[in-house]
């Protein structure tokens, strides 16, 4: 079998079966071509090591016969802008429960602090590579079903965020960024309220380890008005992305989220234990329900003054926009 009946049969293997005798043939002619035209150039024929230079030149047998299938790639270029930017959005969430459950790993487990560390850095990376493994298998799903078609052809220009065209050096950067802090917002928020209702399980204390933390009565009371709360800070952020048009809107949901975090932060402080924790031994179990008692109340008393004061920058950069 000669070079031009190899390369030909290697490029059949990886064509469409249903096509494969017209690209074959296709493909015959213009190597065919192509080497009358070099034999006529040099005025002779083509020895075998050039007849294989020209063959690769023509191409790889498995880059020539993808030129010839509909589908070239896994994610295509019209979806992969989506996918970048969902897969960002995602895999920050995901982080973000991740350096908690090894926090919560160096709080209370059984183990030293470096092997706490250790594993929970090497759980996260396995659980990143296994999200991104997921966002990547929607999106090539969405790219073979062209689920996207309908919107790249309905979307218009009006409908654009309002994004500078200046450099960021020059103006606008604090919009890009209060865009992208926006969009995390409420994917942060959808995430937590998978986890808070319990339809996603992110299990922040290791299975493990010795120690076991409760949550404490308080939080049964307090599971709708923090429900309420999540979506009025997922409304707020989806305010903010919409534009100008939703200024009252926003500043109206400001004030509600601010209010909101303050009452259930005082409700919070009153109950006085927010977690209930079980260990080993009474003395072990004493000496971390008082730290962890401790931590807690500092964030509770910490969180809503941090909620005012973003508050009224917020309701300062919305009267600023007028």
């Amino acid at each position: 079998m000669d070079l031009i009946e190899r390369y030909l049969g290697a490029v059949r293997w990886n064509l469409p079966a249903d096509r494969a005798d017209d690209i074959v043939a296709e493909l015959a002619d213009l190597i065919a071509a192509r080497i009358e035209d070099r034999e006529e150039a040099l005025g002779r024929p083509l020895t075998r090591t050039e007849l294989s230079a020209l063959l690769k030149d023509f191409g790889h047998p498995l880059v020539v016969a993808g030129r010839y299938r509909d589908q070239r790639a896994l994610i295509g270029p019209e979806v992969f802008p989506f996918y970048w930017f969902g897969l960002r959005i995602w895999l920050a969430v995901v982080a973000v429960i991740e350096l908690i459950e090894i926090g919560g790993r160096i709080i209370v487990g059984a183990h030293s602090i470096g092997h706490a560390l250790a594993h929970g850095v090497g759980a996260a990376f396995h659980t990143l590579l296994f999200h991104a493994a997921l966002v990547t298998l929607a999106f090539a799903a969405i790219e073979r079903l062209g689920w996207l078609t309908s919107y790249l052809e309905r979307w218009k220009p009006e409908e654009l965020p309002e994004l500078p065209a200046m450099p960021a050096s020059r103006v606008g950067a604090p919009r890009l960024s209060s865009r992208w802090d926006a969009v995390f917002g409420i994917a942060f928020g959808l995430a937590f309220l998978g986890w808070w209702s319990g339809s996603v399980d992110f299990s922040f204390i290791p299975r493990d380890a010795e120690v076991r933390v409760h949550a404490a009565p308080i939080w049964a009371t307090l599971y709708w008005p923090v429900v309420v709360l999540v979506w009025l800070q997922i409304l707020q952020n989806l305010a903010a992305l919409a534009g100008p048009a939703w200024k009252s809107a926003r500043a109206l949901l400001v004030i509600l989220v601010t209010a909101g975090t303050v009452a259930i932060a005082a409700l919070l402080h009153q109950a006085g234990s927010l977690i209930v924790v079980t260990a080993g031994d009474a003395a072990e179990t004493l000496r971390l329900q008082q730290s962890l008692d401790t931590a807690l109340l500092i964030a509770v008393t910490i969180v809503p003054a941090i909620a005012i004061v973003q508050g009224a920058v917020e309701l300062w950069k919305l009267y600023r926009e007028r």
